[in-house]
Order: C-alpha cells, then structure tokens, then sequence
C-alpha cells in the first residue's frame, strides 16, 4: 500500500513585508498551518479566519467608552477579544492625551 499523503499548499507570502522566503512554523490550536517570515519574522497563518475589526464596530466601541462601560462588558456585547480592546483602548488614550507631565517635581531636601 503507496503512502498517500496530500500534497501540500502553497506557502503564501508574508502580508507585512510581502517577501517570499516563508517557513513553515508549526500548527495553531486549531490545526492550521502556521508561516514565519524571515525577512521580518512576522508569524501568520494563510487563510485567517478572522480579519479586522470594521471602522463601525470601532465607532460602536468608542460610543460606549464615552458611556464609561466596562471592559469585560464592551467585549461582551461587541464580540472582540478583551485583549484587542484593551490594546485598541490604550491606543486611544495614547493618541488622546499628547500632554507628558513628565516627573513628579523634587521635594526640597531636609536637613
């Protein structure tokens, strides 16, 4: 009996840097072929079955932060993982707040 084995799919290029020298790097949880790069060693997967979070979800998220919802529940409701928002949170706090008080100032010292 022939040892039949399927063949395998095309490594796709990288998506950050578009470069064509890719590796194999293992599975996901799920069984999916995971890729590295090495020209900018990004890892990816060729057929995500997720994209990215649409600008009307974004704008969802945004309106409920402005109604000081919490975390966890805006991740909830929405459908996002909490690790995104709060990246996606932080990034907006980071872009909204251009003030760096700096240091605390010194306290004069005792004798």
């Amino acid at each position: 009996m022939p040892n039949a084995t399927r063949p395998r799919a095309p490594i796709p290029p990288c998506p950050r840097c578009g470069a064509t020298h890719v590796v194999r790097n293992g599975l996901t949880h799920s069984g999916t072929p995971g890729f590295r790069c090495r020209g900018c060693d990004r890892r990816f997967v060729a057929a995500p079955k997720t994209g990215p979070v649409p600008d009307a979800t974004k704008d969802l998220i945004r309106r409920l932060l402005a109604e000081r919802v919490g975390i966890r529940a805006i991740a909830r409701v929405v459908g996002v993982s909490r690790s995104w928002l709060q990246g996606f949170v932080n990034a907006l706090y980071r872009e909204g707040t251009p003030h760096d008080p700096g240091l605390p100032p010194k306290s004069p010292a005792r004798s």
